[in-house]
């Protein structure tokens, strides 16, 4: 019984390894679980039911190791957990839609590949919102809305991706990448998602 099993697993993972192969395009839908942000030392992990963190992606495969990408994000993060007394400054909301361009270096063994990459960032549409509380009276938190910061437009990357086959032609990629933009406020961010996508 066991044999038969170990024969299985193996037959298997040979056929999403030939299933997987040869395919020089992937297409990739993802959804954005945390971020940081570093200038304002702010976590939040994202609320899955704001369905605003939404990662597009196509690569294009050049031989084995070298490949070529572009994004399209829309994230949105929570800074304002039910029921917590503000502070001041606290974070409430940001949100990001931007374009960005990579060039990838990875590695690959029974079909589980980790790249590295490194590439350009474009933020078309980009914002923080902040809370001010003031100070605590009979009635409680007196609460002022603070305004709102534009990020800076222009960015560079680094990131890090692990992929897996899922089934025939699909595959699950789980991705880090780090961001400095130019300008602008919050320039350091660092955003981890999971990707599902296709290979043809």
């Amino acid at each position: 019984m066991k044999n038969i099993l170990l024969c299985l697993t193996f037959l298997s993972t040979a056929l999403l390894c030939h299933a997987q192969k040869n395919f020089k395009n992937e297409v990739s839908l993802g959804y954005f679980s945390a971020g940081e942000f570093f200038d304002s030392s702010a976590f939040k992990v994202s609320p899955f039911t704001k369905g605003k963190n939404i990662s597009l992606r196509y690569t294009r495969l050049f031989g084995k190791k070298l490949s070529v990408g572009l994004s399209y994000t829309q994230c949105g993060f929570d800074y304002l957990p039910t029921l917590k007394k503000l502070e001041n400054n606290t974070i409430m909301w940001r949100e990001q839609k931007t374009f960005s361009f990579d060039i990838g270096f990875g590695i690959s063994k029974w079909q589980i590949s980790a790249k590295a990459k490194a590439g350009f960032r474009y933020n078309m549409v980009g914002f923080k919102a902040e809370h001010y509380s003031s100070s605590l009276h009979s009635g409680g938190w007196v609460e002022g809305y603070g305004g709102s910061k534009d990020y800076g437009k222009l960015g560079a990357k680094l990131g890090a991706s692990i992929q897996h086959p899922i089934l025939w032609r699909f595959f699950g990629e789980l991705d880090c990448e780090y961001a400095k933009m130019f300008s602008g406020g919050d320039r350091n961010q660092l955003l981890l998602s999971y990707r599902v996508g296709f290979k043809f």
